[in-house]
């Protein structure tokens, strides 16, 4: 099958036994014809193959081989000896190297496909989360006895949007046109009490390109709150509201 044909960790996997001279004839000529020919697809494979045929001899851990064995490759190496296959040894030490190529590329390949996986399953629970919130916030506006306030419509450069206020489950702010937020600055909402009472801190929230979305949870009486305010402050929040109000929101319980 020409090269071109193959899948590329199946091309790396040949690159790599013709480093090793195990391929077929024909195959060897292909790889060797693909490389005086300068193909840059096959040059760097057989650069990769080549550090990697160099790095297998450090593999192995170092180990004192037996006395019997040690004796039988001893005669070998200075003389024939009855019943010894010098090539079976050989064929031994090539099987072992082309496994351990073979071991290398496919534990490479579940690495990737843990990691791919791993990857879509996070993608996935974040949208599971998204759609979860994106629900939680449709039955919260469709409830019937929800507030809906407006706010900066008719003045000339306000921040302006709505304010939904239900008595059981908080307050969600829609809010365009903020001011840019500058490093160390965060958005703050504020409770802002009939009578005069001190702002009550209803979270922090981030502002970008000019909008901003934020929901504070649990139960509100909308019959005690005079506005929704908003104002900057320092990243870890107030406890008192830091002029300029950048929202105020009135509130009108019915």
């Amino acid at each position: 099958m020409p090269l071109e044909n193959l899948d590329p960790l199946d091309r790396d996997v040949l690159y790599e036994l013709f480093a090793l001279g195990l391929l077929e004839p024909d195959q060897m000529a292909e790889v060797r014809r693909l490389l005086e020919a300068g193909d840059p697809e096959a040059i760097a494979g057989m650069r990769k193959a080549s550090l990697l045929a160099s790095s297998l001899a450090y593999i192995a851990p170092e180990s004192t081989p037996p006395n019997a064995l040690r004796r039988r490759l001893m005669l070998a190496s200075g003389a024939k000896e009855r019943g010894f296959a010098w090539k079976w040894v050989i064929g031994l030490a090539t099987a072992c190297v082309v496994l351990m190529v073979i071991a290398f590329n496919v534990n490479q390949d579940v690495m990737r496909r843990e990691a791919q996986i791993a990857e879509l399953r996070a993608q996935l629970d974040s949208s599971q989360k998204l759609v979860a919130q994106a629900k939680d916030l449709y039955d919260f506006l469709r409830q019937p006895s929800t507030l809906n306030v407006k706010f900066g419509d008719g003045q000339p450069t306000p921040p302006r949007g709505q304010v939904f206020i239900n008595r059981d489950r908080g307050v969600l702010l829609f809010a365009g046109n903020l001011p840019v937020m500058p490093r160390g600055k965060i958005f703050e909402m504020w409770f802002v009490p009939k009578g005069g009472g001190a702002p009550i801190p209803a979270g922090l929230f981030r502002g970008e390109n000019g909008q901003g979305i934020h929901f504070q949870p649990g139960a509100v009486d909308p019959a005690s709150i005079a506005a929704i305010a908003v104002t900057l402050e320092p990243e870890a929040g107030s406890t008192t509201p830091t002029m300029p109000i950048l929202i105020a929101a009135p509130v009108q319980a019915e």
